[in-house]
């Protein structure tokens, strides 16, 4: 942590603002117990040093929720893997364009909501149906078996307001036709780390460029410098788009590779989960400091 001070010490004097957009699955929370504990300490430092932190996740927004609170967090958040921007209230004190209000959040949506997608989903003829499950599908006893979450999280998890995961259970050359049919009717599916995620053409890089243009005008006269974190397949956009991308390691699949050629500013962790997102980030700040 001394390390990090110093650097930031010489960036906090400079025209730069760091911000950080972190998946949470995998990444800023362990894969198998979802605890952020390993990243408590950097994310209170984060937090004194005004280093806003962005969780982009496949979570939907009442999970979100309840995680800020935990994680002290304040700032805007995106959901559904980029499918809707939260911010709240009074966060930006400048105007935000095309966005509506929610309870106590502007929303940004990019995509139609779950119902247009769960009857793109009833519409595939019978071949397709006992390829996979949905979490409408599955209800909440059938989230909590295939998530291993407590019954009041797997009710979070299923309040789904833009899209709907569902489980793969059919061969690849049912993907296949399941893809072309879902691409050819205006979705999208992306792998996450357990489920794939039927929405609309959105992603989280996409999510990461919004947000950045309204930081460029929350911070004025400063450069923003985005930092990404993820380990998943849905995380790459968010990667490509950022300044920094750090990738942590998984415990149950290889590094998502990134089709930019970014690599003076990629860092692959050697950890996993949280512990993996401090030496990650700890990292990202350092070679700032450094470098200017």
């Amino acid at each position: 942590m001394a390390i990090i001070v110093s650097y930031y010490k010489i960036f906090y004097m400079t025209a730069i603002q760091p911000v950080i957009f972190t998946d949470m699955d995998g990444s800023l929370l362990d894969h198998a117990t979802y605890s952020h504990a390993e990243a408590d300490e950097l994310l209170d430092w984060l937090r004194s040093r005004q280093i806003p932190v962005i969780p982009v996740t496949s979570k939907t927004r009442a999970e979100v929720l309840v995680l800020r609170k935990q994680l002290k967090n304040d700032y805007p958040f995106v959901v559904e893997n980029g499918a809707a921007i939260f911010s709240p209230l009074g966060y930006f004190k400048h105007d935000i364009s095309d966005v509506i209000e929610s309870d106590s959040y502007f929303l940004k949506a990019f995509v139609n909501p779950r119902t247009h997608w769960q009857s793109l989903l009833g519409s595939i003829g019978p071949h397709l149906n006992d390829a996979f499950v949905t979490f409408a599908q599955a209800g909440v006893s059938g989230v909590m078996e295939m998530t291993g979450l407590a019954n009041s999280e797997a009710r979070l998890a299923s309040q789904r307001e833009f899209g709907e995961p569902l489980k793969w259970l059919g061969s690849s050359e049912q993907f296949e036709l399941f893809n072309e049919y879902i691409v050819s009717h205006g979705g999208q599916l992306l792998r996450g780390g357990r489920f794939i995620h039927l929405s609309g053409r959105c992603d989280k890089g996409l999510a990461l460029r919004w947000l950045l243009a309204e930081y460029q005008q929350h911070y004025p006269g400063k450069k923003i410098v985005t930092i990404a974190l993820g380990d998943s397949h849905n995380d790459t956009a968010m990667l490509e788009a950022a300044d920094y991308a750090v990738v942590i390691r998984s415990p149950v699949h290889d590094y998502p590779k990134l089709k930019h050629d970014k690599q003076q500013h990629v860092y692959l962790t050697r950890e996993e989960g949280p512990r993996g997102w401090v030496e990650g980030v700890t990292n990202v700040l350092n070679d700032l400091g450094k470098n200017n």
